[in-house]
């Protein structure tokens, strides 16, 4: 990671003008993000006293604080052999490629940062038994949602959940907590936020120019369908908190086909460990026993993701991306 940030720095000098991607966009436009995310950036933009490149110093600070704020969330769930998890995690190939990895410009995504950070806030304090602790986890839950929409199915979700298994104190937090914010991020800035709603319009527009939204909405809801029917009464918070950013990441890929609208999957597969076999080599000049458990496999599967991207890059998106 500090590589990439001097090799940004330097390609910048070499070739004056040449583009800061993502973090260039998020420093000159802001509409095109959800109003929490909209103060963030405006935030940050005013501690870089004006300074692009200041303000990718500040993209490249966040992506290393959700890799220092996801160890204490290791050991807040009590992750057995957790540095070796913790170490896989950190190296992770997917989560490498798309928030800091590209040639071609600058490989970070800041409001994704935004959003990884009161997320794992929020998974921080799941695993805690208190009630304060249940308040602290819903609220950093609903501002994961107002940063970026990637969690916004489990408001409806838990809410049916609770009401199903009639946790009327449980449902009570939930909704004192979530409510709350979600309306002073979410629902009141149409009352005096200019061009708000086009937010909306905006990010439908683009995905327009793929599928009809009739059909893009299809495999969101066909998933969200067969989920109630077959798993949803067994299903406990934590699997529906990662359930619904999968039903997100559903519509919007089909919207604006990125791969990495899928990377929170990797923190539901590190946070549940699961041994599932041994594989053991006996060749002619050594004998080897490996262990396939959550975090190999989390990491195995991020490399095929690492492919998967790479041919979208390639053959739909932005060749230009490396």
């Amino acid at each position: 990671r500090v590589v990439m940030l001097i090799f940004y720095y330097v390609i910048q000098i070499i070739e004056p003008g040449r583009s800061w991607g993502d973090v260039e966009i998020n420093y000159y436009n802001f509409e095109t993000y959800p109003p929490l995310s909209q103060i963030f950036l405006f935030v940050f933009k005013f501690l870089s006293f004006g300074i692009l490149e200041i303000f990718a110093f500040w993209a490249f600070f966040f992506d290393l604080l959700i890799m220092l704020v996801f160890y204490y969330v290791l050991k807040s769930f009590d992750i057995p052999k957790m540095l070796y998890a913790y170490g896989l995690f950190f190296i992770n190939p997917f989560l490498f490629l798309n928030n800091v990895f590209s040639l071609s410009n600058c490989g970070y995504h800041i409001t994704d940062s935004f959003f990884f950070l009161l997320f794992f806030m929020a998974l921080y304090y799941f695993p805690k038994t208190k009630k304060i602790h249940r308040y602290i986890f819903y609220s950093f839950l609903a501002l994961s949602v107002c940063a970026k929409l990637y969690t916004l199915p489990v408001i409806g979700l838990l809410f049916l959940k609770l009401v199903y298994d009639k946790n009327w104190d449980e449902l009570k937090i939930f909704l004192i907590a979530s409510i709350i914010i979600m309306f002073i991020f979410l629902i009141s800035p149409v009352f005096y936020l200019e061009g708000y709603l086009e937010f909306y319009a905006f990010w439908n527009q683009r995905g327009e120019g793929y599928l009809p939204l009739y059909i893009r909405i299809i495999p969101a809801a066909v998933f969200t369908v067969l989920y109630l029917v077959f798993r949803f009464r067994k299903a406990d918070t934590f699997e529906i908190v990662f359930i619904s950013i999968f039903i997100m990441a559903s519509f919007i890929f089909f919207s604006n086909p990125y791969i990495r609208y899928f990377q929170p999957f990797i923190f539901f597969g590190i946070l549940k460990p699961k041994e599932f076999f041994d594989l053991n080599l006996n060749l002619r000049f050594t004998k080897l026993k490996i262990k396939i458990d959550n975090n190999l496999l989390v990491f195995i599967v991020s490399i095929i993701c690492v492919f998967l991207a790479i041919i979208l890059i390639m053959f739909i998106l932005d060749p230009t991306y490396f």
